[in-house]
């Protein structure tokens, strides 16, 4: 009887707060002024879209050491998908796919969570970062590839896909590692 209360107390303990989602929302604020960097870079840098997965990726493993809450990613998500709606006019169908991309990596870290003593451990643990961060941006990048190709007609050589996609795996595994260091020192002053 005492092992089927703690189940449910332990299951409303993880509940996302309020200070949470104001957490949440301000990484997403930050990833959308990350964002005018990205395009500022688009002027000297071909590849300027390598940087959004590497703000991504940097921004999403903040999110999650420091809220540690799952489907963290889902909020933050649709929170910056709601920032470039009211500020860019983007189109709601764009945003509403883009939600999609924090599931598989959520699915991951609950799966991973299984192996750890403490199960908010898998939030401090650099490889499962990288690896969550790794399948939401992939999922995010492949959209955004679909997108462009097909939705915007916009004709790009698979070779230069290949290039930017190899780039932007690189620059989500940079901003996942630094992420995790500067995210933990943040949660530790936090509390």
């Amino acid at each position: 009887m005492e092992a089927a209360m703690k189940k449910p107390l332990n299951v409303v303990k993880k509940k996302i707060t309020a200070v949470d989602l104001v957490t949440i929302v301000i990484f997403a604020v930050l990833y959308r002024v990350l964002w005018y960097f990205f395009k500022f870079a688009g002027v000297v840098f071909p590849f300027n879209h390598t940087f959004v997965y590497l703000f991504s990726a940097f921004c999403l493993v903040l999110c999650w050491v420091v809220v540690r809450r799952p489907y963290a990613s889902v909020y933050f998500t649709a929170a910056w998908c709601a920032i470039n709606f009211f500020l860019q006019g983007e189109l709601p169908i764009y945003w509403i796919l883009v939600v999609i991309a924090p599931l598989l990596p959520e699915l991951y870290l609950n799966y991973r969570k299984k192996f750890y003593l403490k199960q908010d451990d898998v939030y401090s643990n650099v490889k499962d970062l990288v690896v969550a961060a790794l399948l939401y941006n992939m999922v995010y990048e492949a959209f955004v590839w679909v997108s462009v190709i097909y939705m915007y007609k916009i004709p790009v050589p698979f070779s230069m896909i290949a290039l930017v996609f190899s780039i932007s795996l690189i620059g989500m595994v940079i901003g996942a590692v630094i992420a995790q260091k500067l995210g933990l020192r943040l949660k530790s002053l936090i509390g």
